[in-house]
């Protein structure tokens, strides 16, 4: 017995079974910091696993974002050039209108010219005059510069201009009898109204003021 108790002194060997488990209590002291330092190396080996996928992610992400910003771009510039075309056609449409009512005003001397001609007038002048009048409504026609025919036409108060007006029998609508300053249509649109007379149908007399004659 006493050899027994006194069997871990001076000299005592362990065999192997205690040997093993004296380095389970080593290991079992050392346990939590190597966890934690196997802990650490596995979400390092994850993260370096998943480090690429990321980096991917965010990669396609920052393309998306260039991809919207570049779309919205072009949409951008697209507008502006198409507002900017719109200004410069309604600006040039303003310009031409203001220089071809000036146009107009010396076409309108030119008609009055040849209406006052008589027949001791040179024959000669009056020709140039006349050619100098085709030329001028063939570079009308050709910008588009239209002259509107009312004379005889039903009036149409969006192209004619009613200065003056007289009764007449055997009508049943308002008719253009004679033309004062021709009018003339741009692009298809008004450039200038005609000034017109009118024939408008006659009054009826009053029935109740025919039931009061004798």
């Amino acid at each position: 017995m006493e050899m027994d108790e006194n069997k871990e002194g001076i000299g005592y060997v362990p065999d192997d079974d205690e040997q093993e488990a004296d380095e389970a209590k080593a290991r079992d002291k050392n346990s939590p910091d190597e966890t934690s330092h196997k802990k650490k190396a596995a979400k390092r080996a994850h993260h370096k696993i998943h480090e690429p996928e990321d980096a991917l992610l965010k990669i396609q992400t920052e393309r998306d974002e260039f991809k919207d910003k570049y779309l919205r771009g072009l949409a951008e510039m697209d507008n502006f050039r198409k507002r900017m075309k719109k200004e410069k056609e309604e600006y040039q449409r303003y310009v031409m209108n203001e220089f071809l009512l000036d146009l107009l005003q010396i076409y309108d001397n030119l008609e009055r010219a040849l209406k006052a001609k008589g027949h001791d007038a040179d024959k000669g002048i009056i020709s140039g005059v006349e050619m100098i009048r085709r030329q001028f409504l063939d570079l009308l026609k050709k910008n588009q510069v239209l002259e509107i025919d009312a004379l005889g036409k039903h009036f149409d108060p969006v192209f004619h201009e009613a200065l003056s007006k007289e009764e007449r029998d055997g009508i049943t609508q308002a008719i253009v009898v004679e033309i004062y300053q021709k009018g003339f249509t741009y692009n298809d649109k008004l450039l200038r109204p005609v000034l017109t007379k009118v024939a408008i149908p006659m009054e009826k007399d009053n029935p109740q003021e025919d039931e009061a004659k004798p």
